[in-house]
């Protein structure tokens, strides 16, 4: 790569020289000519300060306009003051022509330069600008993050005038998408890669990347150049590369944003279609469920009363499931609201614990409450329900001959609530999760009335609606416990 670059350089020095030796020779043999055909002598100076001219409009560099400033006073000293054909000079009148001469060639090649430099500046700048701005449109014109990188690859190939490769980053797998522009080629290449072939392309390249550490959507490669004029036009590649992210952060949001809308219009009907079979439910439920208990009352053979024991209690089971269901459209819709009044403790439990006893079977539920009457600022029914279905719980997974207990205790400025049973316990995997919606602990998967995974979720969320915690731990003596405490600091004062 370095040998290129100079042998580069090489090539064009001398064909920089090459210009001046032409058009020093050529203003030599029409000021020969002006000087045959009788002209006077200054006419040869005038003609070598065009070459001078000439040679800063048509080479590079300063040098170049100075070599020819000199030549041409040589050339004119040689050819045109006395004695002839030699480098010495007897008229001193001569020497200060040409001292000024010299002189005004040096200026002028100069001069004539900088304007040259300045109009190319200028040129280049406007042609950047242009380039820009053709680049900020075509990336706002393009839909998706592997349209930017397409259109990316190809503007910078275009601006460079050369190859360009743009690697995205992976996002699950090891391959990688690899967009490629040649040089000269409207057609972008777009093939998948591994980390073996990256090396291969970004070899001997400069890579840039695009993004940040958090959020990097893949790297730009281009070939390491030396000449002055890539790396001019490589000055605007760090503006480029910022608007490349800018497209592709606008872009990822905007698939962000319609997969969320998606979500939410998911949601929006599930939890319509939830309500709506939950609503139609509930009358049926509650017709099939009063059946169920005349018939268990009426009914002389035992037999019968079993089935229709049966029958009650799998209504029971389906109501508080469409319960649990009602109650998470609620909550979901933020359609939760508190209607808080002061509610007698003992009535609550006592309203729990008689639901409890239709499901609980040969189980005993005891409760304990104090004596005292306690009035806590709650909303009933919700509490109730928050009761109901950790006393069902606690039920599932208790066996027939178990204990479910329900203690009501205070705390300073707390009324706690416990429910206690000497079941399996916890495992101590499904701990973590047992307050999430829709989880099913694993030994209850299968079983036809392990739920839905709502229960617990929906107590979670209306005893922190209520200012208040819930927690679930297992008991030494076998089991486990659910305990949730109330705010009473409304009512300090009546207590």
């Amino acid at each position: 790569m370095i040998r290129q670059a100079v042998i580069k350089n090489i090539r064009n020095v001398c064909r920089q020289l090459l210009i001046v030796i032409s058009i020093l020779e050529g203003a030599s043999l029409i000021a020969v000519l002006i000087k045959s055909i009788g002209f006077p002598v200054i006419n040869a100076a005038v003609v070598y300060v065009l070459s001078v001219l000439l040679v800063a409009r048509f080479t590079r560099g300063y040098i170049y306009g100075i070599l020819a400033s000199v030549l041409c006073m040589a050339n004119y000293n040689f050819f045109f003051t006395q004695p002839y054909y030699t480098f010495i000079v007897y008229d001193k009148s001569d020497i200060i022509t040409i001292s000024v001469m010299l002189i005004a060639s040096i200026l002028t090649s100069t001069l004539t330069s900088k304007l040259l430099h300045a109009s190319k500046l200028a040129e280049d700048r406007e042609s950047q600008t242009n380039m820009l701005y053709q680049i900020t449109s075509s990336l706002a014109k393009a839909s998706g993050v592997s349209d930017v990188a397409a259109v990316s690859v190809q503007c910078l190939s275009n601006l460079l005038d050369t190859d360009v490769l743009c690697i995205m980053s992976a996002d699950q797998n090891s391959s990688r998408s690899l967009f490629q522009a040649r040089r000269g080629d409207r057609r972008i290449q777009i093939s998948e890669v591994n980390n073996v072939q990256i090396e291969e392309y970004s070899s001997e390249k400069k890579v840039i990347p695009i993004g940040d550490a958090s959020n990097q959507y893949g790297v730009i490669c281009i070939p390491v150049t030396t000449s002055q004029e890539s790396r001019e036009r490589e000055k605007l590649v760090p503006a480029i590369i910022m608007q490349i992210q800018s497209a592709m952060d606008r872009e990822k949001f905007s698939e962000e944003k319609k997969i969320v809308k998606i979500e939410m219009e998911h949601e929006k009907f599930r939890g319509n279609l939830l309500r709506a079979i939950s609503h139609d439910l509930r009358t049926p439920l509650a017709g099939i469920s009063g059946t169920a208990e005349v018939l268990m009352s009426n009914l002389k053979n035992e037999e019968d009363r079993d089935l229709a024991e049966g029958i009650f209690e799998e209504t029971n089971w389906l109501t508080q499931m469409v319960e649990n269901i009602l109650s998470l459209t609620k909550i979901e819709d933020g359609r939760l609201v508190l209607r808080k009044q002061p509610e007698a403790i003992e009535e609550i439990v006592g309203e729990a614990v008689k639901h409890a006893r239709k499901i609980a079977g040969q189980r005993k539920i005891i409760s304990d409450i104090p004596e005292d009457v306690l009035l806590v600022s709650m909303d009933g029914k919700l509490i109730l329900q928050v009761l109901i279905n950790l006393i069902d719980n606690a039920v599932k997974h208790t066996q027939s001959d178990g204990i479910v207990q329900i203690k009501v205790y205070t705390d300073k400025n707390r009324v706690w609530f416990s429910i206690t049973d000497n079941g399996s316990g916890i495992k101590a995997g499904d701990m973590p999760y047992l307050f999430d919606s829709f989880f099913v602990a694993q030994e209850a998967k299968g079983s036809s009335r392990s739920g839905i995974g709502l229960g617990l979720s929906i107590v979670r969320a209306i005893v922190q609606a209520h200012g208040g915690r819930v927690f679930a731990e297992n008991d030494k003596r076998g089991g486990a416990i659910f305990r949730f405490y109330l705010p009473v600091k409304e009512l300090d004062g009546n207590e």
